[in-house]
């Protein structure tokens, strides 16, 4: 029976560990506002912050090593999100 290896770069490596933080984050903020006591809750939002952090950490090292790029969006769908979202916001008002 062969193994077959397969190497992950360092850019594999960073962008799976900002996906899995990210879901970490999405989960620990929902069981932040789910808590059922203070103290749980205290524990839960010392993690979610610890969280927090590491993933900003990385993607401020992915994006100083140009891995991580964000590109300018047209002024058109600017406003079309602008509208959209103004539009929702009155209809909550």
């Amino acid at each position: 029976m062969s193994q077959s290896s397969k190497s992950y770069s360092e850019k594999d490596i960073a962008t799976n560990l900002l996906v899995t933080l990210k879901h970490m984050k999405a989960e620990y903020n929902t069981f932040t506002q789910e808590a059922s006591n203070e103290s749980l809750y205290s524990e839960i939002k010392e993690l979610y912050d610890c969280i927090s952090t590491q993933q900003r950490n990385v993607f401020e090292m992915m994006c100083s090593q140009s891995w991580y790029q964000m590109t300018a969006d047209s002024a058109k769908n600017i406003s079309k999100a602008y509208t959209k979202f103004s539009k929702s916001e009155s209809e909550l008002s």
